[in-house]
């Protein structure tokens, strides 16, 4: 059944300077307001100091009785800059967003692997637009004509159209002259009931946008809607619960400990450097023992036993022994002909990965021959976890899931244990309730991981982005993600 969710009328904010933030003595917080209609007054900086404030043990004394305080939360005016997600059975997340003048209300699911707006307009009419909300803009007075030709191909279907401009809504900003598609033809994967969101919200870089138009968070930037460069997630787990977007900063109650920064290595996706993928306390790199073997002949012991006990039988020594020695011939006899018949092999053999940073080697665990030349990226418009088909038919073997179909048994799921993912030099866990995917429905599970044949980058979606906070920065390109603190809401 589609869940239609109510966007209130734009209310005027209360917004805080730091300068108008007092303390008093003891254990209390005294936060005086005023009302004010300047977007550039810096209240997220405000809320900041006074979350860590409330952290201290402080508690918020004095406000106005017109300010907006959530209890659980400890935000002041919580609506500022954020927008509430809907969790659709653990598979996406979409929240409301308006168009136009009069506002027209639209579901999309905002996602952080594309960089272009999009919803149905009414001159749509594929089954896919007929069952969602559709934007008219005839009925705006704020709408103008862009006449440009939109397509766009995800990995699960294509939606075509045409460019327009008008007045977006988004968590109580307002972007004028926003740019984006009214769809004229969706495939039918955006149907009902396996797509209840109307549209779509790109959040990655402009380089990635069809059409080179202008993403709606490049927009609140460029012309200082927002106080920081910065958004953030926080996704719920459980069906009808609620997450959680903030535009222009990040809330410091939602994640525990500290957040580990990890460096955007090209500007398009959020795309960072993968080191390796280890499962429990095992030794072994999966990237690297996976590369270029037969994963079905890879003892499991040798995966799953720890690192001081990992057995290497004879067998195991002897093949990969075997295999060195067919390679490191057949490249002496290539590197023969091309004129370069002394080459040292066995010296090349044991030379250290490409980067042998001391932040790397300390990261990789004993015995792995990892080099970090993989990359992933965080992409919030993607379910699950896609990979090398090599490194996926490895880890599906080690958990009982179905390679090709991804089904496995829910009863042995407690005798699972965790994955670590290396990231920008950091190690991220994912537990067995984020790789396995319970359906509600129909109370059966499946593997989260799944091969992609055509990515060059593993894609880190919900099923990853749920155990963490993530923070996105745009102007210092970087992604920071810290284990999530956040009270599951039902509705």
């Amino acid at each position: 059944m589609m869940i239609r969710t109510v966007l209130l009328a734009p209310l005027a904010l209360m917004f805080i300077s730091s300068s108008q933030l007092a303390y008093a003595a003891g254990n209390v917080v005294s936060i005086p307001l005023q009302r004010s209609f300047n977007r550039n007054s810096n209240i997220l900086v405000a809320r900041r100091t006074a979350r860590t404030q409330i952290k201290q043990g402080k508690r918020l004394m004095q406000l106005a009785p017109d300010v907006d305080f959530d209890e659980d939360t400890h935000d002041v005016e919580p609506d500022f800059g954020q927008v509430r997600l809907t969790d659709a059975t653990d598979t996406y997340y979409y929240g409301v967003i308006s168009v136009g003048t009069p506002s027209q209300n639209f579901t999309v699911t905002f996602d952080t692997g594309s960089a272009n707006m999009w919803i149905p307009g009414v001159r749509c009419t594929s089954k896919a637009c007929l069952q969602h909300n559709r934007y008219d803009h005839d009925l705006s007075s704020t709408y103008q004509p862009l006449n440009g030709q939109f397509a766009i191909q995800y990995g699960t279907g294509e939606v075509r159209g045409f460019t327009s401009q008008d007045t977006v809504r988004v968590g109580g900003i307002t972007i004028k002259d926003q740019p984006f598609a009214e769809t004229t033809s969706e495939d039918e994967v955006f149907e009902l009931p396996d797509t209840e969101f109307d549209g779509l919200f790109g959040l990655a870089f402009k380089s990635l946008s069809s059409g080179g138009l202008v993403p709606p968070m490049t927009k609140m930037i460029e012309e200082t809607l927002v106080d920081e460069p910065v958004f953030a997630f926080a996704l719920s787990q459980g069906h009808r619960s609620f997450g959680e977007l903030l535009l222009g900063g990040y809330n410091e109650l939602h994640y525990k400990g500290e957040l580990r920064w990890m460096r955007v290595t090209r500007a398009k996706y959020w795309q960072v450097t993968m080191e390796g993928i280890w499962y429990g306390d095992g030794k072994f790199n999966l990237l690297s023992l996976s590369k270029d073997r037969d994963v079905s002949k890879i003892p499991l012991d040798l995966i799953t036993a720890s690192s001081t006990e990992a057995p290497l039988t004879d067998t195991w020594h002897q093949e990969k022994a075997d295999a060195a020695a067919k390679k490191a011939r057949k490249k002496a006899r290539r590197k023969a002909k091309e004129g370069d018949s002394e080459m040292d092999m066995d010296t090349k053999r044991r030379h250290p990965p490409s980067d042998s940073s001391p932040k790397i080697k300390k990261l990789l665990p004993t015995g792995s021959d990892a080099s970090p030349e993989t990359s992933a990226i965080m992409d919030t418009g993607t379910s699950f976890l896609l990979g090398d088909p090599s490194s996926i038919q490895l880890i599906s073997r080690i958990i009982g899931a179905d390679f090709r179909t991804g089904d496995m048994s829910c009863a042995h799921l407690n005798e699972l244990k965790s994955f670590w993912i290396s990231l920008g030099g950091f190690k991220f866990e994912i537990a067995p309730e984020h790789y396995v995917y319970r359906d509600p429905v129909k109370k059966t599970c499946s593997s989260a991981w799944v091969p992609s044949y055509d990515s060059p980058f593993w894609v880190l979606g919900d099923s990853f982005l749920r155990a963490y906070y993530a923070v996105f920065d745009m102007k210092d390109k970087k992604v920071g993600l810290a284990p999530i603190n956040m009270p599951l809401r039902h509705f």
